[in-house]
Formats: structure tokens, sequence, C-alpha cells
């Protein structure tokens, strides 16, 4: 029910399954001013005073809104240039701005009165590697000191220092200092490799990737992928075609490492994951943020993110990332900006695409959305994801030809369904369902099954719709019961299941499970209607009625609305017509 946007399952985003190394290590960053839980601020229009500035810029801050929060945080340090906490607040918004020269800035005011202030040695560190000053940046990284996050960027931004400065030994000590970090051997090993690939030492790199991928059991992917390159560099390419294809195994779809293993049996030639110390620290930062990015946790992830985009503006997984974080702050302008970065030859830029456009859906912007969509298909294998995500937008508009169209396009360039081409089976399945044809979505959402048997949110999808048809009933009620089995918590899946008991006239249990389904989803219109049918049958007329008010109150689709109202009036005279599906917006 409701309107449709390109689906989060099927955009190729590989955030957190692709961490660049999983370090292992708990990076808690605390006891940081500028890091600090902030209350949300209420909307206000500030007064250009130093409060009015330094309270829009917290409320910005508790926004997520990074460019917004620098610029008040730099108006109100106007008034107050000596005040070191704002000095430190307006450096974090700085940095999570992307700006790292105006950050350095203000970390050299900081550090001039508290040499061993842990973040600003952090950005000058960063400043001073990307400018050449290998000498300054590890002055700056070796005061830094008790904070996990900060200390991993340090000793590998001393390690990198040493390296341009042409002292393998002193960078690979350097490495070693973090050798006691619970967890970090993979880390070190694939550093390591990486420093010794960059100093003309190949034998001794293939053998750290080596014991790095087999530390990982070949699940890292970027360590994989380093690994591969190097020996595809090597002239060892079946080794390399082999270790693609047995991670392609585990994760059919991951877009880097199918356009690795692509490019090389073509005969291309193999690249280095890091080519100099830029790149290998902003991959280092990378991954911290990657490690960091978990739940709704935004603020330190993104001040990462950044740090990593000013050594390496193009690197794609931080890109990517931060895309991500951006839009789980309902920054979506922003994320747009973060994913067009993402240049045209990686190979994550079509999902990118199809990111960009799922924003600009959320923006209701659907025909910029479909611009974004058709100007990538590029006659790839991407272009499965790019049609079914168009199809996505035109099911959203309730354009279900269009929609049915454009699945049929991303179907037909499928050679061989496998296990992860299930979601474009369902997506059109869902299609042909609003759009009436339930013989061809039966047959859809039947093969989308197959492919993943397990599937809680096709087994919804298809027993609701026979429960709704009243056809196998009891198959559907096996089906949901699994479903719930599977997703306990996921308030669709138990109303479908009340709803099956329903149907089959159990009302006592058809009640105990809406009433558990309302309370997991009580903002569903669809839900609180199909709870007040239950208590109409079990004789409880009044708390009936109140439930069909509270789902008109909710805003049910369009052709419900009557025959709620009708039962406003009049009760439940007859069996309740087939409901649209209620499952969760697609």
């Amino acid at each position: 029910m409701g309107s449709c946007v390109v689906s989060n399952a099927r955009v190729v985003k590989w955030i957190g399954a692709i961490t660049a190394v999983n370090i292992g290590i708990v990076l808690a960053l605390t006891q940081c001013a500028m890091f600090e839980d902030l209350r949300p601020a209420p909307a206000f229009q500030p007064a250009d005073t130093p409060y009015g500035n330094y309270l829009a810029a917290r409320h910005a801050t508790n926004l997520n809104d990074s460019d917004a929060a620098a610029s008040y945080y730099r108006k109100a340090l106007k008034f107050d240039p000596g005040n070191i906490e704002l000095i430190e607040r307006t450096l974090a918004a700085e940095v999570s701005a992307g700006n790292l020269d105006a950050a350095a800035n203000l970390a050299e005011r900081i550090v001039g009165r508290i040499p061993d202030a842990r973040l600003p040695n952090l950005v000058l560190g960063i400043r001073d590697l990307r400018d050449a000053g290998y000498a300054r940046a590890r002055a700056a990284f070796d005061r830094i000191k008790d904070n996990p996050a900060a200390e991993v960027a340090a000793r590998l931004g001393t390690a990198y220092a040493f390296f341009s400065e042409g002292n393998l030994e002193a960078a690979r000590k350097s490495l070693q200092a973090l050798g006691d970090m619970s967890g970090a051997e993979a880390f070190l090993l694939y550093q390591r490799a990486i420093l010794e690939d960059l100093s003309g030492q190949p034998e001794a790199a293939l053998e750290n990737f080596r014991n790095a991928s087999s530390l990982t059991d070949g699940e890292a992917q970027r360590i994989v992928q380093a690994y591969g390159n190097h020996l595809a560099r090597m002239g060892r390419t079946a080794e390399a075609l082999a270790l693609f294809r047995d991670f392609l195994k585990k994760y059919p779809d991951n877009p880097v490492m199918q356009g690795e293993f692509d490019r090389i049996k073509a005969g291309g030639a193999p690249r280095r994951v890091v080519s100099n110390a830029r790149e290998g620290l902003a991959e280092t930062l990378y991954g911290i943020a990657s490690n960091l990015a978990e739940g709704k946790s935004i603020e330190v992830p993104v001040f990462y993110l950044q740090l990593a985009l000013a050594l390496d503006p193009e690197h794609e997984l931080s890109l990517s990332l931060l895309g991500e974080r951006l839009e789980l702050a309902e920054r979506y302008e922003q994320a747009i900006s973060a994913y067009r970065r993402i240049p045209a030859s990686s190979p994550v830029h079509a999902g990118a695409q199809q990111q960009i456009a799922r924003n600009l859906v959320t923006l209701k912007r659907p025909d910029e959305a479909l611009k974004v969509l058709k100007a990538a298909l590029d006659g790839t294998r991407n272009d499965i994801d790019t049609w079914s995500a168009i199809g996505d937008i035109h099911r959203g508009e309730e354009k279900y030809k269009d929609a049915l169209a454009a699945y049929d396009r991303a179907i037909d360039l499928i050679d061989t369904p496998r296990e992860h081409h299930w979601i474009h089976f369902y997506a059109r399945g869902v299609a042909h369902e609003r759009s009436g044809n339930w013989s061809f979505a039966e047959g859809d959402l039947k093969r989308s099954l197959a492919l993943r048997p397990d599937n809680p949110e096709v087994m919804n999808y298809l027993a609701y719709s026979w429960v709704d048809r009243g056809k196998n009933i009891e198959e559907a009620l096996g089906m949901l019961s699994q479903a719930v089995a599977l997703r306990p918590e996921d308030g669709f899946i138990v109303d479908s299941l009340g709803w099956a008991y329903f149907k089959l006239g159990n009302y006592a249990a058809a009640l105990r499970w809406l009433e558990k389904a309302v309370y997991l989803e009580p903002g569903e219109a669809t839900i609180n209607d199909h709870l007040g049918d239950a208590y109409w049958k079990m004789g409880r007329r009044e708390e009936a009625r109140f439930q069909w008010q509270h789902a008109l109150d909710l805003g049910p689709e369009e052709d419900e609305e009557p025959r709620i109202r009708r039962k406003l009036e009049q009760g439940l005279v007859d069996e309740p017509a087939a409901s649209a599906p209620n499952r969760k917006k697609d």
C-alpha cells in the first residue's frame, strides 16, 4: 500500500558489506566535546548575535546540516574568537562540511593553546600529509593519544608519512605499534602489503595480501580486491580470476568485484587499490568511518569520511557511505551531491545513480529521477537494476503499464535467474497484482519465492493475496506463520497472519495477532481497519467503531475510504471485500 520508491534491497550500495577492512577494534569516540550527543533544539529564527548564531549552529548540527552549522559557527566565532569550545565546534562543522583547510586553520589555534588536542592534531596531520609536509604530519600524528579511532588514523598516517620520505623500515615500525590491538592482525597485514607493493617488493606484498585474505576467510572485499589485482599484475591471472570467482559465489551482485573480474578476464590492465600515501590513509579513514557507521550514527562517520575525501576526492566507497549517512540524516540534496561525485568509470557508479533517483523520488521529483536512470543505461549488466528502478518509480506513480514494461526489460536481460534476482520477479508480481493481472502476479511471486524460499516479504505478499481472494487459505496460513517466525516484529506480516485467521473464521486467534500488529504499526490505516473488523466479530462494537474511525483518520487508500465509512454507519453487515494487500511500502 502507498507509493513506491526505488527499493533499498535492490540498490547496489554495498556499504557495510564492503568495508575497507574489518579492523575488529571497538572504535569508540568518547570524551570529546565536539561529538557529544545533543538534544534537538526548537526551530527559531536566529538573531545576528553571539548567542543567536550559536543556537542556530547547534540546531543545524542536530539536523545534521553541516553546511549551515559551519556558517553559523563562523558568525558566532567572530563575536568570541578566543572561545576554545566554540573553535572546536566550528572545526568539527567545517570538517563535516568538507572544508579541510578552514578546519586546519582553526586546529592551529587550538593546538597553540592545547598542544595534545586529539582531533585538531588529526586534522593538521591529514592536511600536512596531503600537502607533502611529511615531517609536520608526523609531528601532529605523534601528539594523538587515548582515542582508539584517532590513534588508528594517526599511526597509519605516520606510517604513510615515513613511506613518502622513503623510510620503509620506520613505516613498518609505525604499523607494528598497532599490533597490540585486538583483531588488528589482518588490517596490519593488508596495510603492510600495500606499503611493500608501493615500495617495489611484490613478493613480500603477495605473502601479506595472502595472509590477510586468509585471516578474513576471503570475505573482506577490499583485501580480496587488492590481492587479486596484485596476483594479476604478477602475471598470475588464473589465480586472480579464481579468487574473484570465489568471492562472487558468496556475493554474486557485488559490482566492485564483478567489475574487477570482467576487466581482468577481458585482458584489461590490473590496477592497484591504493596507489600512493594519500590514497592509503584515505582508505584507512574510510575503514574507520565504516566501522563507526552503525545504526543511526551520522556525525562521527561523516567527520572521518570527509577527512578521507580531503586526501582522495574520488574515493568511491567514501562517497557512497557519505551519501548513505546523509540520506539517514534526511539531507537528501547533500546526499545527491555526494553520489554525483562518484566517477562514471567506477563500478559503483550505476548504483549511485539509482540512489540519486531514490533521493529525487523522496523529494517528490520523480521526473528528474527517471531522467537520471535513463541516462545511466549503458548496455551492461547494470541495466538490470536500472530498469527495475525505473519500474519502481512508475509503480510508485501507479503507472503500472509503464512499470511492467520496465520490469520486463530488466528480467529479459537476466540469462539464468539466480537467488539475488528474486527482487525483480517480486517487483513485477506486485505491479501485476496492483493492475489486476492476478494470474501473472501469482506466477511472478511464486518464481520469486522459488529463488529465495525463506523470504518473509514474498511469503507475506503471496499468502496475503491468497487470503484476500479466498484462495489456498490453509496454505497461506502456514506460509504466514513461517513468515512471522522469521520476522516476528514486522507488524505488516503479523497483520497478514491475523487476517488469515479472520478469513478462516477463527476470530479469537485473529484478534490476538491483529492487536499485536496494531501495537507494532499503530499508524497504518489498513491494520487498524482489520482490527476493527475482528472486534466487531467478537461482539465488541464500540471498540470496532473506534478502530474504524482511527483508520479513517489515518488516511486510508482512496478506494478503501467509502467501505470504512459504510462500516461506521451500518456495522460489519457482510464479509469485508478484498482490500489492497497490506505490506510495507515497496
